[in-house]
């Protein structure tokens, strides 16, 4: 976060000054009071000049896009974060750079792990909830088109066969994805069964 602290001879004084250093609306800024100041004696002697802290108040989106570059900064990672799209408090931030692979991890384990943690922090650091996506190298995007390539596949046999049939263990998201694409399919139906990591997504034939 950028700030600068300022003195003047009251609160409202440092405040101006403050923000005039920064040189963004006051609306933008969050103050910190250090010391409120106070007068001197016949208003000459003894006083004490006000001091605050003027902090540049950003958004959950460029908090999150900073705190994951610098844990990629930290780990060695040769990588960029740039904020690809944002939606109110929906955003995807996407990794470009060297060591794709290790960002992305097995099955994008890693890039799950990164989405859990920064979406813990971004809560903590602004107090609200933030929907943050993490991509790498496309990664996701090709995930996707994978899986409903996949989906396609398994509603052609269901169709063509009219018997159901379970699609390999999926996370909760590619769950998700699946049964999204296959709503548009008019020939057949989708559902989960089972608990935890033995949940499964069904596809059936659509009864007429």
């Amino acid at each position: 976060m950028k700030s600068v602290k300022m003195k003047g001879k009251n609160v409202e004084e440092a405040t101006k000054a403050a923000v005039a250093v920064l040189g963004i609306d006051r609306e933008k800024v969050e103050i910190k009071v250090i010391t409120e100041g106070k007068a001197g004696m016949m208003g000459l002697i003894g006083g004490e000049e006000a001091e605050v802290e003027a902090i540049v108040k950003e958004s959950g989106a460029e908090e999150a896009k900073q705190i994951l570059q610098n844990i990629l900064d930290k780990m060695g990672f040769m990588a960029m974060t740039e904020i690809s799209s944002e939606n109110g408090d929906n955003v995807v931030i996407s990794i470009k750079g060297e060591d794709m692979g290790r960002i992305i991890g097995k099955s994008g384990s890693m890039l799950k792990s990164l989405e859990t943690l920064i979406n813990a922090m971004i809560w903590k650091f602004m107090g609200k909830r933030y929907h943050i996506s993490i991509d790498a190298g496309g990664y996701k995007d090709k995930r996707e088109q994978a899986l409903q390539r996949l989906a396609a596949d398994v509603a052609d046999e269901v169709a063509r066969t009219g018997e159901s049939k379970a699609m390999p263990r999926l996370e909760p998201s590619d769950r998700r994805i699946v049964h999204l694409f296959l709503q548009e399919d008019g020939r057949v139906k989708t559902f989960s069964e089972g608990e935890g990591k033995d949940r499964k997504l069904i596809v059936a034939p659509k009864e007429v």
